[in-house]
């Protein structure tokens, strides 16, 4: 695709979004119009523009994507799902280490959907998320990865896995031995219970997230920043296809980790 025929396309809201309509299928410009709540005038030099390139066909008075037109659509919107991912929190995105994340998820990242940044009350810094912690409460199944030692951790898988709640967690090493050490007891009486599971990531050569969680409910993600600190902020999303996408996440940390006996 030529620069010039990606300009058309995504330098233009109604240009962009007369496209996309038409992937549902062909329409009459009276529905096009109430769909894009735009002005006659407005759109009709934008849709001459892309007749003219041939990506719209104009035939006994309904519009529709060519076939050039339907190819350019379909490639068009993972794009511009993946662009709204970034878009949405552009100063959080440029200052995370991305590496964690493994290129075939990268490259679906745009699978995080509408999700939310959840930044820290100033006053109640060291405390865990209520809502956060809510949801998990009300799951039927937790996995979880992380590499910041949280105090209320501990205590919090605890409760959830005598509640009869699945709870399977990756600890990095750091992180496994101050539970060791500091949670003897707390950390023996959960690896005693059938409901749960235990992992430890030996390799201490790939970089690692601070946070992953993706019970049946929802999904959240950390990342240390470009200073290798993690500033509390982490991302959440209810949709299906993101809490698949923080499923596999964990699944790759899990895959190179040793289960605690």
């Amino acid at each position: 695709m030529n620069p010039g025929l990606l300009d058309l396309i995504l330098f233009s809201e109604k240009r962009k979004y007369f496209l996309l309509l038409l992937k549902e299928g062909p329409k009459n410009i009276e529905e096009i119009l109430e769909k894009l709540q735009v002005p006659r005038t407005a759109l009709l030099p934008q849709i001459k523009m892309l007749k003219e390139e041939n990506l719209v066909i104009h035939e006994e008075g309904m519009y529709r994507l060519s076939t050039i037109g339907e190819i350019v659509v379909e490639k068009m919107q993972p794009l511009l799902d993946t662009l709204s991912v970034f878009e949405k929190n552009e100063e959080f995105w440029v200052d995370r280490k991305l590496a964690p994340i493994p290129s075939h998820l990268i490259k679906r990242i745009s699978e995080l959907g509408d999700y939310h940044l959840i930044e820290p009350d100033l006053s109640h810094t060291f405390d865990l998320n209520t809502e956060f912690v809510k949801i998990l409460s009300n799951s039927s199944r937790i996995h979880m990865f992380y590499s910041y030692f949280h105090p209320q951790f501990p205590a919090l898988f605890l409760n959830l896995a005598r509640k009869g709640i699945e709870v399977s967690l990756v600890l990095s090493e750091a992180v496994y031995l101050r539970l060791v050490e500091d949670f003897e007891e707390k950390g023996k009486e959960f690896l005693e219970m059938e409901n749960s599971s235990l992992y430890i990531l030996e390799k201490k050569e790939v970089e690692i997230p601070a946070l992953i969680a993706a019970s049946d409910r929802i999904m959240s993600l950390g990342l240390f920043n470009e200073s290798g600190r993690f500033d509390r902020q982490y991302l959440t999303s209810f949709e299906p296809q993101a809490i698949k996408w923080g499923q596999e996440l964990f699944k790759y940390y899990r895959d190179m980790s040793r289960e605690i006996k």
